[in-house]
């Protein structure tokens, strides 16, 4: 049997003490019955957290393709004297780029609307499986997410290149 994962490292730099309250309040911990939100310290004694209708982090509760709450990252935040105050993301053995893309994008709504961020990741095998490896670009924007998948790039090429092949009269694309 083989395992298969999804890593990666990045950070979200040069936060300013709004910033990092901001994403702090972000990454806390809800728990949700109906219409009211509560975290641990201010959960009402007369309700439990196994009771909740929703738990998870805060910036993932409009997240759409949310599975119970279940966060798919690390974080940490640091404060490094060259480097400013800074989010690191990462995961070890699988992880989701959507929902940290879900969060810098509000991020950047919020705070920083005419810049971009971007994170890739490796997808890995522990056995040498054919079509296991890959990996992949998160490029996100105030406006939009990108997902960059490499296996769907290579699909675009050989369909472009079969498309040229089909249509020898086509236009050839310039190498250089």
């Amino acid at each position: 049997m083989a395992n298969n994962y999804l890593e990666f490292s990045e950070v979200l730099d040069q936060l300013t003490e709004d910033e990092r309250r901001w994403l702090e309040e972000q990454l806390e911990t809800v728990f949700v019955f109906g219409d009211h939100e509560y975290t641990a310290q201010t959960l009402p004694s007369d309700l439990s957290e196994e009771d909740a209708d929703w738990t998870g982090l805060r910036v993932l509760r409009d997240f759409p393709d949310d599975e119970g709450g279940e966060t798919d990252f690390e974080f940490a935040f640091y404060d490094d004297p060259e480097n400013g105050q800074y989010l690191w993301f990462c995961a070890n053995e699988g992880g989701d780029p959507g929902q940290v893309g879900h969060l810098v994008q509000k991020f950047l709504r919020q705070f920083r609307r005419d810049q971009c961020w971007s994170l890739t990741y490796a997808t890995t095998c522990s056995k040498p499986r054919i079509g296991e490896f890959s990996g992949g670009a998160l490029f996100v924007t105030a406006d939009s997410v990108e997902l960059i998948d490499a296996h769907d790039i290579v699909e675009q090429r050989r369909v472009a290149f079969r498309g040229r092949a089909l249509n020898p009269n086509s236009p050839k694309e310039n190498s250089a």
